[in-house]
């Protein structure tokens, strides 16, 4: 006789508990949110609920459970449907946010903006604003003068973006621009706060910083669409012979679906938007936490520079693409840093039908919270976890040891894989080479240690270093 396999509800999970009608919302600090996941994971095993008000929420940080999750989209599971929603009324959905045939159609025509040759291409740009840089370290060096450096890194990153998008030098770095990266910079956090609301408040009350986020897209929609209406007009000037796009403003009007159709005005929109947030922020953070982990360790800081010595020889930035390639040990250094600090530590996401995992039933649009950072920290998965061990990624070095890369997931995983992680790790690479090469960093006493802040990406509130020329 065969019988049915009996499946744990809900109800059976174990978490923490929590107090009537808010539920678990009273111990939850949104700038904290990862590490609170991470805690409870490990007192409540590799998945559990909580409630947030009326809402349930599964959290999952079991690497093969999330493994599967990623690979099983966008079928079975999707991003959790309030990044969706409230992304359309803000105007902004691109490829992160859209799902099902809507993601198809936009990922075959941005994936091209990615290509191998396209980052050739935007190299001598990616060179010139890293010799930008270092004119500007170079003028604080030896002055015994700390900066927090994740400023410098958001300038930085903002105008290889804004050049990357759509050929616009904003130029922050030696100069205040004209307000872009504020307006930028507010989106963000009201955002992340909208999106994991338990009800939409603000259809019916506006916080402050929502009101001015609200003013600032609008001025953001409003540049972009500029720049839209420009380049259109200069490829048509361009005969079909000669057009090769040169920026990704350029690659999303020159390419077509596999449906013959090209991406409309608001997912032009919705995309430029889309890579001036996720390409600012996140490789500016990892930048920040790269440093950080640099100043803690001058043992490797040492190893970095001999390496770049020995690839840029008198050169003081990379000058073409070979000599990023020849970059292994600061390359192990940039995946042990998003092992130790993803700026990604969590993934929202719920599923389209009624699902298993690990013997529990899981009904469709159930708020999933993938805790992906907390895998790669246990000992199960690697060798002394929470050593910055940058060693561990070089094959030389990684016999004998653990080292589950399954379980370290910064990019995420499967058809949804991040796009941009090429150019992520290019950008990383030619900073640190140039830093590496013309400087040492030390790192500034301060009061209190770098805190983790979460605010839809994970960022070191400080990084106060102090710069020397070599």
């Amino acid at each position: 006789m065969i019988t049915e396999k009996r499946l744990n509800s809900l109800a059976q999970l174990s978490g923490p508990k929590g107090v009537p009608i808010l539920g678990n919302l009273l111990q939850v600090d949104v700038q904290k949110l990862h590490t609170i996941m991470e805690e409870w994971s490990a007192i409540y095993g590799s998945i559990y609920k909580f409630k947030l008000a009326n809402r349930t929420v599964v959290a999952i940080s079991d690497p093969v459970l999330i493994q599967n999750i990623l690979r099983d989209r966008p079928k079975t599971y999707r991003r959790f449907s309030s990044i969706e929603r409230v992304g359309a009324e803000l105007g902004s959905n691109g490829l992160v946010a859209a799902e099902g045939k809507q993601w198809q159609h936009q990922r075959q025509i941005t994936m091209q903006a990615f290509k191998t040759k396209q980052l050739q291409s935007f190299f001598p740009v990616m060179r010139n604003i890293t010799e930008r840089l270092k004119n500007c370290w170079d003028k604080i060096a030896d002055t015994e003068q700390a900066i927090d450096i994740k400023e410098d890194w958001v300038k930085y990153t903002v105008d290889l973006t804004t050049n990357f998008a759509f050929g616009y030098d904003i130029n922050l770095l030696e100069q205040e621009g004209d307000g872009f990266q504020i307006h930028l910079q507010r989106f963000l956090p009201v955002y992340n706060r909208r999106a994991n609301a338990p009800f939409p408040y603000w259809h019916f009350i506006k916080l402050p910083d929502e009101r001015r986020m609200e003013k600032s897209l609008d001025i953001i929609k409003e540049k972009i669409n500029l720049f839209v209406q420009q380049t259109r007009k200069k490829l048509e000037q361009q005969s079909d012979n000669t057009i090769e796009a040169a920026n990704f403003l350029e690659a999303l009007l020159l390419t077509k679906g596999e449906n013959g159709q090209y991406l409309t005005d608001a997912e032009i929109q919705g995309n430029i938007i889309t890579i001036l947030l996720a390409g600012e922020d996140t490789t500016a953070y990892t930048l920040a936490w790269l440093v950080h982990l640099m100043a803690e360790h001058p043992e490797i800081q040492h190893k970095m520079q001999v390496e770049v010595d020995t690839v840029l020889g008198a050169d003081s930035i990379p000058q073409d693409l070979s000599a990023i390639e020849k970059l292994n040990y600061i390359e192990a250094v940039a995946h042990e840093t998003l092992r130790l600090k993803s700026v990604a530590p969590l993934f929202f996401m719920e599923p389209n039908e009624d699902v298993e995992l690990a013997g529990t039933n899981i009904p469709k649009g159930t708020f999933l919270m993938l805790v992906t950072r907390y895998a790669a920290l246990q000992k199960e998965n690697f060798s002394d976890p929470l050593e910055f061990k940058p060693e561990r990624w070089l094959e030389s070095a990684a016999t004998g040891c653990v080292h589950n890369r399954n379980a370290n997931i910064p990019f995420g995983a499967g058809p949804r894989f991040c796009p941009g992680r090429n150019l992520a790790l290019l950008e990383i690479k030619i900073a640190m080479a140039m830093l590496c090469k013309n400087f040492s960093i030390t790192r500034a006493e301060t009061e209190q240690p770098v805190q983790e802040v979460f605010s839809f990406t994970m960022m070191p509130d400080k990084v106060m270093v102090k710069f020397e020329t070599r």
